[in-house]
């Protein structure tokens, strides 16, 4: 069964990331089966199928992001605490998700040499990601 890191305090009212004090970002590993994985994509769909209009083929559900790109990001920005996932339109109409390292504080790191990273595909299309068993209709 895979591993999901998760953080250990979602009953607290405390912010998740905490940028005061990064020592507090622990996570613990659990194990989880791929349907519940599943079972939050298939929300997802769910409520994007809900919407008026249907916004199911037009919204990301997942996008791909090379190992290589991530870890050059990283490797420009060592002292980053986190990365930063952001979503966007880009001025064609295209969705897409982009990564931005930041800073202990909580600031996204916008230094010259910083690295920041595109997704290369997303889905949809689902030809992008035709196999993927947590986007499957069944």
């Amino acid at each position: 069964m895979p591993k999901l890191l998760t953080p250990t305090s979602r009953e607290a009212q405390t912010p998740l990331c905490q940028f005061s004090q990064p020592t507090q970002n622990v996570l613990e590993e659990q194990q989880v089966p791929v349907e519940e994985l599943k079972a939050r994509c298939d929300r997802y769909y769910d409520h994007l199928s809900a919407l008026q209009p249907p916004q199911e083929a037009i919204m990301l559900r997942a996008a791909n992001f090379t190992v290589a790109s991530i870890q050059q990001m990283i490797q420009a920005s060592p002292d980053s605490a986190f990365i930063r996932v952001y979503y966007g339109i880009k001025e064609n109409g295209e969705h897409e998700l982009f990564m931005v390292p930041v800073n202990p504080d909580g600031t996204p790191n916008t230094n010259a040499d910083t690295v920041y990273v595109d997704n290369c595909c997303a889905c949809p299309p689902m030809g992008n990601c035709s196999n993927d068993e947590l986007l499957s209709d069944s």
